[in-house]
């Protein structure tokens, strides 16, 4: 079998043409969630008249379309046939709701006994993955409408423990979308909520391994590099248990994103070992994230040379992933790497670009790191009023973000050290980390900032 459905495949499985071993492997590739085939299957079902165009009120569709997938599936069990049902079910009811007011969604969904089944929660967890980095609160208004559907779903059919486990799951994923959204404080209590729920569920530890995952993206963002280490640890030994080597591939790659920015020798370690673990053909953009941060770390370390020889094997995968924020991504290791080999003029050009680009998207904490770099730069260069006058201008917009104020006094120290032409090679260096690790909580008392 091929590793998706075709075309032609999927129409003469409505059209029962299948045998029975291709019948049975589609059945259970649509009941596996596959991103790519479970849109291609609902738009051909559409296009072949299963379901109805948006707003008609085609009569005995669900019915003719159920005869249909029924007879197709015949060989399958009851359980199966129902649930790669629901799960195209669950694709047109979002196309019907995506272009709905958030709120309006929620009232539609709620009164809708049709829309509380897994089918539709599973899609709609799959939606929130497309919108979470590009536009993170239409995302949280997602997962808000996957956890209300959660709440509905019938626990005589799915048990009450799987249950848990998939309201578990939702929670945390609105935790880590909160995340994404700067809202810190709401990712914290989701977070814990999802704890909270996952004490009900199956104790399947693949589950706990994800939240485990997620939350340890938190604590990353919040600077608690070590202490995310060691909760990713706990994840590893849960997904070993689970005996899914990807998804300890997965995790290790998260070690070294984590403790790589205080330890980028660790870093690497935890990288390497994720190469060797994660299925390059099940997620590619994993492995394009682990060449890119064995790169970034390279760099930490001063092995520049090492780095470029990482980039250029990795180009072919920028390539295939060409939305705006992995390009962001490659081109901010590229202007890293060219201040250190020396080409100022080169990693100026590179870093104003991304500058300008971060702003426009309101990459707060990214456009804070770029400008130390820029900084940096730009006094290498001989420059350093230039560098203040940077500096003098992100002042203010941090002010507009609420940034604490240790935050802003240490930046107001690092803008009157450039402007005396007084900034030390180390200061950006400790600017870097200090913003890293307390860009939402203070240092502590008596900790060294600059």
């Amino acid at each position: 079998m091929s590793e998706h459905i075709s075309e032609a495949l999927f129409e003469r499985f409505l059209r029962t043409e299948v045998s029975r071993e291709e019948g049975q492997w589609i059945v259970q590739h649509l009941i596996s969630g596959c991103s790519q085939c479970s849109p291609l299957a609902f738009r051909l079902s559409s296009e072949l008249g299963f379901w109805p165009a948006k707003g008609s009120a085609k009569p005995g569709w669900e019915q003719a379309y159920e005869e249909v997938f029924s007879r197709a599936v015949a060989f399958a069990s009851e359980k199966e046939q129902r649930l790669a049902l629901e799960k195209l079910r669950g694709w047109g009811q979002w196309a019907e709701l995506e272009s709905v007011n958030p709120q309006l969604r929620f009232v539609m969904v709620d009164s809708d006994p049709s829309c509380h089944t897994f089918g539709l929660y599973d899609r709609l967890l799959e939606a929130s993955r497309w919108y979470i980095r590009s536009e993170p609160a239409e995302a949280v208004d997602i997962l808000r409408l996957a956890i209300l559907v959660a709440e509905r779903l019938n626990p005589a059919e799915i048990g009450v423990e799987r249950l848990a486990d998939l309201r578990a799951n939702a929670w945390a994923t609105l935790g880590n979308a909160r995340r994404l959204a700067s809202d810190f404080e709401g990712a914290r209590r989701s977070f814990n909520e999802a704890w909270r729920i996952l004490e009900e569920g199956t104790g399947d530890p693949a589950e706990e391994g994800h939240i485990l995952s997620l939350e340890a993206s938190y604590m990353k963002d919040i600077g608690e590099f070590e202490i995310a280490e060691s909760s990713l640890e706990e994840a590893l030994e849960k997904y070993k248990e689970a005996n899914d080597s990807h998804q300890q591939g997965r995790i290790l790659l998260k070690m070294g994103e984590a403790i790589g920015h205080v330890n980028p020798e660790r870093g690497i370690g935890h990288i390497k070992k994720a190469l060797a673990l994660i299925d390059a053909k099940q997620e590619p953009r994993l492995e394009l994230c682990a060449e890119h941060d064995l790169a970034w770390f390279l760099i930490e370390m001063g092995r520049t040379e090492e780095a470029l020889v990482v980039l250029d094997r990795a180009r072919p995968l920028y390539k295939r992933f060409p939305d705006k924020w992995t390009q962001l991504r490659l081109h901010w290791l590229e202007g890293r790497i060219a201040y250190r080999l020396g080409e100022y003029a080169q990693a100026e050009s590179i870093f104003s670009q991304i500058w300008e680009e971060f702003r426009a998207r309101n990459l707060n904490h990214e456009l804070v790191l770029v400008s130390i770099e820029l900084a940096q730069v730009l006094t290498s260069r001989g420059e350093p009023a230039r560098a203040a006058e940077l500096a003098a201008q992100i002042h203010p917009i941090m002010k507009g973000w609420g940034m604490h104020k240790d935050a802003l006094a240490a930046w107001a120290v690092f803008q009157d050290a450039l402007a005396q032409g007084a900034a030390a090679t180390d200061l950006f260096t400790r600017m870097s980390d200090y913003y890293r690790r307390h860009w939402f909580i203070p240092a502590k008392l008596g900790q060294r900032v600059s």
